[in-house]
Order: structure tokens, then sequence, then C-alpha cells
């Protein structure tokens, strides 16, 4: 059979010794007596040699033929059931004695010589007694099958507890290097098994493993909990074992907090990098004005809710802080937070860059594919800003992302499901693009679910100093300086139009703070040059001594702008007075450049 074995040849009397000379063996095969004395030993296998029946009748035919009709077998009890009994075979008796131990077998031989018994079918030490009673013997001895069958049974062992100590050597390499401590607790409580990282834990300063706080934790029936040892916070956690319903111990896992807020940076901070985070909340967006407070309500509404919402807003009015907001007020709140400017990507790469390319999708495709945006954004949400300046083949796309929930990068013939929630922004007038067939009517349905109108900071202007104030503090801090504004000059800033809403305030901020001294006061005239340098002269500042047009209009249109902001601010006799000009004049000019606005008023 090429199975490389050691033999060695005892009895009952040196079995033991025998193994001892073997500590490292697996598995023993014997038989009989020897057999049954051996299973007493630990961490040893034993497998035993059966006796065939042919062996056995094979004993019995080879007595009967010596002209012997009293036969005694004296074996272990392992050959025989217990409850064996004598009987007859044709002329001839058989006894049968099984036997526990050397002491019973040497009484049984006694007993069965003093009965007449003439010869004795048994194992080595049996048929060693027998002899001193000068009986007939015949050693029960086990044939090559029987022996085979042995042989086989022990290889079979020897693979099984070379697979366990290869999983055991797996899990133990595995639990003692991950980061976490771990401890095994039996039903009543009591530590059966830690890892090298639960010991270090537990080790105090005198180098002794003190599980005190484990015991403790365990009492509270808490199933987590932060415990204090050798001056370090551990976050641990219990899990229960159960086996058919019956409480079995449990599994304690322990981390150090200084680790998980370590791990918790890391995945912020990746998740920063690749701009899949939404770090604004409500509480950035700074007003208290009616409208604005208005706004919030609704937006906190939307969140709680899986609808498509669309946010229209002018330049600078703040359109990604509510995006971002929404989804941290959302159930999504844990997932992704994409945020795609659709007019910043090239049109020949806005459909790779949405919804991703398997390899070899396209020349200079990447190597293994690429996952597109909105497949990055499952379980989270996709922001879409300037939606506007989608073409219209990404439309289709996207519509379909959208009613079927699903995606299909490019090159690819598999259809990936995504659950993701989409939010778009725009400042352009979506519906009268969908009239002029600039942009799809089902998609703009599909996204307009709920709107969400951002007002301009012109509507807004009791906001205007709180927010100046919040980036005047920001950029103060920043270049380390005290700039302050004098109250004219913030009154003056309430009759500004800001055409570039909330960043352009911002700008203004950061320019007074970048062009003054130390701890200057900003006067009015240094604000109202600051205006003047703004290139929406059509929305810039105006008082009653000051107008503003553009450099760039021809005479005509600075005319035009010159009679729409007096015509504003007074009556048309002090519009006559300021431009001295007659009421005939004032007439045909308005007449002449603002017709089509006075027929429709009228109409």
């Amino acid at each position: 059979m090429n199975i490389n074995l050691i033999v060695e040849t005892g009895n009952m009397e040196t079995a033991l010794a025998i193994m001892r000379k073997y500590p490292d063996a697996d598995v023993v095969i014997s038989r009989g007596g020897t057999a049954e004395l051996l299973k007493n030993l630990e961490d040893i296998s034993v497998v035993e040699i059966r006796l065939s029946i042919n062996d056995f009748m094979n004993a019995i035919s080879s007595i009967a033929k010596k002209n012997v009709r009293k036969i005694g077998v004296v074996t272990r009890k392992s050959i025989f059931e217990e409850s064996i009994t004598d009987y007859n075979f044709f002329d001839t008796t058989v006894y049968f004695r099984p036997c526990k131990d050397v002491d019973q077998i040497k009484s049984a031989i006694e007993e069965l010589n003093s009965q007449g018994i003439e010869a004795i079918i048994g194992d080595k030490m049996a048929i060693e007694f027998a002899k001193k009673h000068n009986m007939v013997t015949k050693l029960l001895d086990s044939g090559e099958i029987a022996i085979k069958m042995a042989l086989e049974e022990a290889l079979s062992i020897v693979h099984a507890k070379e697979q366990e100590r290869l999983r055991a050597a797996q899990v133990n390499a595995i639990i003692n290097n991950i980061e976490e401590g771990i401890i095994a607790t039996t039903s009543d409580g009591r530590i059966s098994f830690y890892n090298d990282v639960a010991k270090k834990m537990f080790t105090d300063k005198s180098n002794n493993i003190n599980f005190e706080r484990v015991y403790s934790f365990l009492k509270s029936k808490d199933k987590e909990k932060i415990l204090d040892t050798n001056n370090d916070k551990i976050f641990a956690r219990t899990i229960p074992l159960y086996a058919q319903e019956n409480y079995k111990g449990s599994i304690l896992t322990f981390q150090e907090v200084k680790n998980i807020q370590a791990s918790e940076r890391k995945i912020r901070l990746s998740l920063y990098e690749k701009g899949f985070y939404a770090k604004k909340t409500f509480d950035d967006i700074i007003g208290e004005s009616e409208n604005i407070k208005a706004v919030i309500e609704k937006a906190e509404k939307y969140a709680s809710t899986n609808s498509n919402i669309l946010i229209y807003g002018e330049t600078g009015t703040g359109k990604e802080i509510f995006a971002q907001s929404i989804h941290n007020y959302s159930n999504r709140s844990k997932g992704p937070f994409v945020s795609v400017n659709c007019a910043s990507l090239p049109s020949n790469l806005i459909e790779s860059e949405l919804f991703g390319y398997v390899e070899g999708a396209f020349t200079g495709a990447r190597r293994g594919g690429k996952i597109g945006l909105i497949e990055l954004a499952h379980g989270g949400t996709i922001f879409l800003d300037e939606i506007a300046e989608l073409p219209l083949d990404i439309q289709s796309r996207l519509l379909r992302v959208i009613q079927e929930k699903e995606i299909m990068r490019i090159g690819d013939d598999k259809i990936i499901p995504v659950d993701v929630r989409i939010v778009c922004a725009t400042n352009k007038d979506l519906l009268t693009m969908v009239h002029k067939r600039t942009f799809r009517e089902d998609l703009y349905y599909r996204i307009n679910v709920l709107k969400l109108n951002i007002p301009p900071l012109r509507e807004r202007k009791s906001d205007i100093i709180k927010i100046l104030d919040y980036y005047l503090g920001k950029f103060n801090a920043q270049y380390d300086k005290k700039i302050i504004l004098k109250d004219d000059a913030k009154d003056a800033l309430l009759k500004y139009e800001w055409p570039g809403n909330i960043r352009e305030l911002k700008n203004l901020a950061e320019k007074v703070i970048a062009l003054s001294d130390r701890n200057e006061v900003v006067n009015l005239p240094t604000i109202l040059s600051l205006l003047r340098e703004e290139s929406y002269c059509g929305y810039a500042y105006n008082d009653e001594n000051h107008i503003q047009i553009k450099e760039s209009d021809n005479l005509k249109e600075m005319e035009q702008q010159i009679l729409k902001q007096l015509e504003k601010r007074y009556g048309a006799d002090e519009v006559c007075r300021r431009l001295n000009i007659s009421k005939v004049t004032l007439w045909r000019k308005m007449n002449m450049y603002f017709k089509n606005e006075i027929n429709e008023i009228q109409n």
C-alpha cells in the first residue's frame, strides 16, 4: 500500500510505554485489549483492527481438527457483543468469556480450565495464560482484509487532521493579524480564548493580563460600550453564540478608539479627494429673511423623500449648498454624494464620465475600464449642475437611468442596477428650452418632480449684511487683519443689485480685506469705488446722486439706461428737471425706447 509507518510489537503491559516514544503520532493502529487501553491516551486517535467472522471461523475450525470439543473464547468485549452466550456448533461447544482487563482474562482462563475446557482461542495475553495450564491454544488473528481496512481508516484520519491543522493555522493567522482584539467566553462567562491583540490590550504595566474590564462588560449586558484600559479608550462589542436556541457563550471584539478615528479620517479624506462627500448642511446657509427660511423649510421636506429635485437659481445663489444639504438631511446621508458640472465636461468625454466603459470600448480607454459617476453614486445622490448644458443624446441616456434605474457601460452588454437620487440645478429656463426643442420634454418632467427656487440676493437684502460679516470674519482670520466697514458703507451695499449674488458678495469681502491695511476702517468712497469696478453696471449701485451705465453701450443704449433708472426713481416732472428737457421730449424718447414695454403693461 506504499504507506510509511512505524511497527512496534507489544502487549497491554508495554503498550503505554511504547507510545510515550512517539508523542507526535497522530494515529495508532492496534486491536483487542491493547487498542482499548490506548484509547485512554489524549491527542491521539486509535484505529482498532476488527475481527472478521471469517477470521473467527478459521480459528474454530483449526482447533476442531485437533479433535477438541470444548473450546473457550477469551478476548476483549470490543470484539463481541457483551450479551453473547455459549453455543453448540455441531458436536463442539464454544464458551465465550468477554473481558475488560488483564485480571479478568486471567480469571476467565482459570475458570474454564477448572471446568475441563480443552482449548483456548484468544488474543496474545489469553494465549500466554492458557499455555501455563497446558491448554491447546489458537491466536485469534486478523486477516489481510481487516488490516487493510484499518490502514485505510488511519490514512483518512491523518488526512483529516492535516486539514484541521491547516484550517486552525489559517484561522489563527487571521485572528492574530487583524487589528481587533478577540475574546471568546463560555456560557458561564469564563474566557476560553483570546488573540494576541486582546492580550496586548489587557496587559497592564506589570506585564500581567487583567481581564477585569472584560468581566464588567459582560455583566453590564451592553452590546456595545467604551472601556477605559491602560489609559486608552477601547470600543467593545459582544456577539452572543447560540446552538439550537441554547446560549453557548459570546465572542467579544475590541478596537482602540484612536484607530477607529484614524480610519474614519482616512475614509473621509478619500471621499473629499474624490469629491464624493457632501460637507455642507442647512446650518451652513446664512440668512434670516423670510423667503430664504421658506426655501430651507421646503428643502428639508424634500430631503425626506426619494423624489428627483430640480433646483433653479441665478449664478452664485448657492444651488450646490442646497443640494449637499438635502443629501445630508436625507436617509441617503451615509451614501456617496457625486457632484457633476455638466458644463465643464468635454462633449467627447461626458458620456464615458457619466456612464463608464469597459476595457477596449474605444481608443484610449483605460485598461480594466472605468466606473461611471452615476454608478459611483449608487446608494447616494448625484448632483447634476448646469443640467441645461447636457447634449440631447446624453439626455436620452440619462432618461433611461431615471426610468429603469439601471445603466450600461459603454462597450458592455450587461445591465447594472443603480439606486441613485438625482438632484439637478440650472440657471436657465428649461421650459423655454423644451419649447425650442433644445431640452427633452420627457427628461424635463422626470427631473422636475420637486422644484426649488433659490431667491437672488437682491430679493433677500436683509441677509446681505449678515452674509458680508461672515465673509469679512473669515478673510480677516485668513489674512490676520481686523478690517471693518462703516455703517454708511454697509448701507450702500443694500442698494446694489448683486448680479453675481452671494459669490459676488464673497468676492467683494475678500477684495476689501486684501486691499486694506491691517486695522483699517473701510468708508463709503472705497466701497463705491469697488462697486464701480463691477462689469454688470446695468445692475450696479444706485443712489440719489449716482447712475451707473455700461461703457460698452452705444450712445442710444446709454441714454436708454439713464431714462430707465431715473424713471424708476422719480416722477416725470423731476426727470425733466434733472435732464433739462421738456415733457414732450421725455414722452417721445420713452415711446421710442420703451414702446414694447408700455404696450405689454397696457395689455
